[in-house]
């Protein structure tokens, strides 16, 4: 097993024939994806793309489960803030009038268009980190020749952001090994313990920060001063060469985007208007 940003990936996954770079170009362009697209149809079609090729990749599909309470507690947010507190609007269609708050049909539209336009984007960046390791991410910056300096502050974020997970998984563990249990417990007690989890994860964070400044010094790295202007060899680049499937996958997402753009702008689609999903509720509602 390989272990990735967010967990571990076998071996043998067809995601490491793929250069590093195209997957972070596909990371950044297709999380752009649903800023165009209004219809959430479409969007749904692009979440299960997304979740078919973490398939193919043969990452755990059992990790995904961690991004539901995500996913209601975003989806909960979004309809509080669209529908509960939405204020009153005498210019929108009324559907309902309860406990004096009024929902308004455009307010619960606007509600889905947004959720189901965020919901991608989480996936797309949980598709990256799940098929990523720090060295990928390293490879894919060198390869479009990132000043050092951005890359390394880039990959030392990432593989801090990794060690704070693990270290939650720890805190956690040594609970559980003392016979601390939260099976049971109310909702709001939990959430406090989360909160003094922050304690612990906080300290090492500070302690581990003080071992790579130590490890910098050793190895006599400097970002500022005559030493940082000095030429660095990208070793790293050796073990990764750009292949003709590469081009063809990085060719083929520039032009989906393209495609996209035109049909959306030129043409109309993958609008409100034109959505199944969107008129369909319409009907029901109204």
């Amino acid at each position: 097993m390989n272990k990735t940003l967010l967990g571990y990936v076998p071996t043998q996954s067809p995601i490491y024939m793929i250069h590093p770079f195209v997957k972070l170009f596909f990371m950044l362009i297709v999380s752009l994806f649903p800023m165009f697209v209004a219809a959430p149809e479409w969007n749904m079609l692009l979440m299960l793309i997304l979740i078919l090729f973490m398939w193919i990749s043969r990452v755990d599909m059992r990790t995904l489960k961690i991004y539901v309470p995500v996913a209601v507690s975003m989806g909960s947010i979004i309809i509080i803030s669209y529908v509960i507190i939405g204020g009153t609007h005498p210019e929108f269609q009324l559907i309902a009038h309860f406990l004096g708050i009024n929902v308004y049909w455009e307010r619960v539209r606007d509600a889905i268009v947004v959720y189901f336009r965020i919901l991608p984007m989480i996936f797309t960046m949980v598709f990256f980190l799940s098929t990523s390791r720090e060295r990928d991410v390293i490879v894919a910056m060198r390869t479009i020749r990132l000043p050092f300096v951005v890359t390394y502050v880039f990959a030392m974020a990432l593989r801090s952001a990794g060690m704070v997970l693990e270290d939650f998984q720890i805190v956690r563990q040594a609970e559980q090994a003392r016979g601390f249990d939260t099976a049971g417990k109310s909702p709001v007690y939990k959430l406090r313990k989360y909160v003094n989890y922050m304690i612990p994860l906080f300290a090492l964070s500070l302690r581990r920060s003080e071992e790579f400044t130590n490890a910098l010094v050793a190895r006599g790295y400097a970002f500022t001063g005559e030493v940082s202007k000095v030429k660095r060899a990208d070793y790293v680049l050796t073990h990764y060469s750009f292949k003709y499937y590469d081009a063809i996958f990085t060719a083929l997402i520039s032009l989906t985007f393209i495609a996209l753009l035109i049909l959306r702008y030129g043409y109309q689609y993958f609008s409100v208007d034109e959505s199944v999903l969107i008129n369909w509720l319409r009907n029901f509602f109204l």
